[in-house]
């Protein structure tokens, strides 16, 4: 088994696509024709084993088995080498600062903003676990 992705739960999709897709420099790699959902990623989707991808979905489309949760429920980790550069692009096209970024105890530069639904980013550079 391995971690394929996950899924924001938002009200207005091509909105909060655009959000990820301009800040960070994400690909749209596919687009349900109804609208309802956008992948996002660097690569190509496709169901099974692959790269991780951020899935962009119209809450409405589970609200038949799941209530939907508050935005903040969960934290999106997103890893490049250059976090401060992310971290403005992201602030730039409408994200909004959580924490500055800053250098850990352990050595890895993050940077936390929220999406403009609210969700928390975090943004981290690639760190060695030991």
């Amino acid at each position: 088994m391995h971690f394929g992705g996950m899924t924001l739960m938002v009200n207005d999709v091509d909105a909060t696509a655009t959000f990820y897709a301009q800040a960070f420099g994400l690909d749209k790699v596919f687009a349900d024709p109804d609208g309802t959902f956008v992948v996002l990623g660097k690569g190509v989707w496709s169901p099974g084993p692959s790269t991780a991808n951020l899935t962009i979905e119209h809450w409405k489309k589970i609200e038949d088995f799941a209530e939907p949760g508050p935005a903040n429920a969960f934290r999106v980790f997103l890893e490049t080498a250059d976090v401060d550069d992310a971290y403005q692009n992201a602030l730039a096209g409408g994200g909004h600062s959580a924490l500055e970024p800053t250098t850990r105890p352990w050595g890895q530069r993050i940077a936390v903003i929220r999406d403009p639904n609210g969700a928390i980013v975090e943004i981290g550079a690639p760190v060695e676990y030991r």
